[in-house]
C-alpha cells in the first residue's frame, strides 16, 4: 500500500476532490504518518511488531568514521569510537528505548554481520572505568548521530522505526538519477513509496486521520467562507 493510495482512501472518506487546494496530499500524508507512529508505538510498547519488517526501515549501509570518544561526552580518554558520517533521521522512542530492531556490523569479507547491543553513553563510560576486558560491541544515539564502540567499523546496517523520511543519500548512497539499478527508488515521489503500515492497523489509522482532518479542514473552510462573505458585504454608512 503506497502513501498515495492511503491519501485517496482518506479523501474518499469525506468526499474531497483531489484538486482541493486547502488540503494537499502531502498534508494528508503527514497526518497519516503521525497517527501511524502513534499506534505503532503503542504496539511496540506492548512488545508487538518487533519481529515484522512491515514497520521498520532498513538503511543497508551507514558509513562510519573514527572519532575520539570526547566528541559525544565529557569523558577524557585516548580511546576512539566510530560515528556515522551523516546524521541519522529521527528514530521513534518507546517507553524504555529507541524503536530499533537492530544495528549490525558489516563484514565485507564474509558478508555476515554481528548484531550490536544498545547502551547509553554514560553506561559505556562506566564500563570503561572497570578493570575488565571489553569483548562486546555497543551502539548508542547522541545528537542525531549513531555511535559504535568499535572504532574500526567502517559501516553498519541499521533497522529502525523512523519518524521522518530517510534521505536517499542514506538509503541508496551516491547513485543519483543515472544508470543505477536504484534509479526508480531514488527518483520516486514520496507519495508513491510503500507506506509502513500493518494491515490490522490500517482502518484505525484512516479513521483517526479522517476524524482529525475533518475538524481542522471544515473549520478552515468555514473561516475562509466567512471571510469571503465579510469582504463582499457592502459598507453601510449610518445617517
Amino acid at each position: 500500500m503506497t502513501g498515495r493510495q492511503l491519501v485517496s482512501d482518506v479523501r474518499a472518506t469525506f468526499k474531497l476532490i483531489s484538486s482541493d487546494t486547502i488540503l494537499t496530499d502531502r498534508a494528508i500524508l503527514s497526518e497519516i504518518r503521525s497517527n501511524t507512529l502513534l499506534l505503532i508505538k503503542r504496539e511496540t510498547n506492548l512488545r508487538k511488531l518487533w519481529a515484522t519488517d512491515t514497520v521498520f526501515t532498513t538503511i543497508p549501509c551507514v558509513d562510519m568514521v573514527e572519532v575520539p570518544i570526547s566528541e559525544c561526552c565529557e569523558y577524557v580518554d585516548n580511546c576512539t569510537i566510530a560515528r556515522s558520517k551523516l546524521p541519522i533521521p529521527r528514530i521513534s522512542e518507546g517507553n524504555y528505548q529507541y524503536v530499533i530492531q537492530g544495528v549490525y556490523s558489516i563484514n565485507a569479507m564474509s558478508g555476515k554481520g554481528k548484531k550490536l547491543k544498545e547502551i547509553t553513553v554514560n553506561r559505556y563510560i562506566n564500563l570503561l572505568k572497570l578493570p575488565i576486558v571489553k569483548q562486546e560491541e555497543y551502539f548508542w544515539i547522541t545528537n542525531n548521530y549513531l555511535y559504535v564502540t568499535n572504532p574500526f567499523v567502517k559501516a553498519v546496517r541499521l533497522v529502525a522505526l523512523f519518524e521522518e523520511d530517510v534521505p536517499n543519500e542514506l538509503l541508496y548512497g551516491e547513485c543519483g538519477c543515472g544508470d543505477s539499478i536504484m534509479d526508480d527508488e531514488w527518483c520516486k515521489n514520496p507519495l508513491d513509496k510503500e507506506f509502513p503500515l500493518p494491515g490490522y492497523l490500517r482502518k484505525q489509522v484512516l479513521d483517526l486521520t479522517a476524524e482529525k482532518l475533518s475538524k481542522t479542514y471544515y473549520a478552515v473552510k468555514e473561516d475562509i467562507s466567512n471571510q469571503g462573505l465579510n469582504e463582499q458585504s457592502p459598507n453601510v454608512n449610518p445617517k
